[in-house]
C-alpha cells in the first residue's frame, strides 16, 4: 500500500504543477486561437507611409535642376536645408513613433502644398523639394528602425 501511495501522490503533484502552467492541452479542439492583439496605433502607423508616388509631378530632387548657378543664395538655402535636416532628426528622436510619423507626414504635405503654387521661385522649389526628400528619408528610416525592433 505504501508503494502505491507515494507514486500516486507524486503523479498527482506533477499533474497539478503542469496543469497550472497550462502546458497540457486537454480541450477537444485542434485549432489554435491567437490571443496576440495588434494595437490599432501599430497597424495605422504603416499603412500611409510616404512613397515615391506621393511626390508631386513637378518634383525635381537634384540641385542641377535649379536654374540659378551655385551662388550665395543657393549656398544659404543648402545650409538652411542641412539645419532643417538636423532639426527634423532631433524632433523625430524626441517623439514616440506614432507622433514622429504624423509629424513627418504633416511636414511632407506642407511642402507639397507649397510646391503646388505656380509662382514659386526656383530656389524655393529647391528648398521644398529637399524638405520633402528629408521627410521621405526620415519616414523610411523611422519605419525600418521600428520594423527591426
Amino acid at each position: 500500500m505504501k508503494k502505491l501511495l507515494f507514486p500516486t501522490i507524486l503523479i498527482t503533484g506533477v499533474f497539478a504543477v503542469v496543469g497550472s502552467m497550462k502546458s497540457i492541452y486537454v480541450e477537444g479542439s485542434d485549432t489554435m486561437v491567437s490571443t496576440h492583439v495588434i494595437s490599432q496605433n501599430y497597424s495605422a502607423k504603416y499603412k500611409d507611409c510616404i512613397d515615391e508616388q506621393d511626390f508631386p509631378e513637378n518634383y525635381t530632387p537634384s540641385v542641377d535642376s535649379v536654374a540659378v548657378k551655385r551662388d550665395w543664395d543657393i549656398t544659404k538655402v543648402n545650409a538652411s536645408i542641412q539645419k532643417y535636416g538636423k532639426s527634423m532628426d532631433s524632433t523625430v528622436k524626441s517623439l514616440n513613433a506614432i507622433d514622429a510619423h504624423d509629424f513627418i507626414h504633416k511636414e511632407f504635405q506642407r511642402s507639397k502644398n507649397i510646391l503646388a503654387d505656380s509662382g514659386l521661385s526656383e530656389i524655393r522649389k529647391h528648398y521644398h523639394c529637399e524638405i520633402m526628400r528629408i521627410c521621405y528619408d526620415s519616414d523610411r528610416s523611422l519605419n525600418e528602425s521600428a520594423f527591426g525592433r
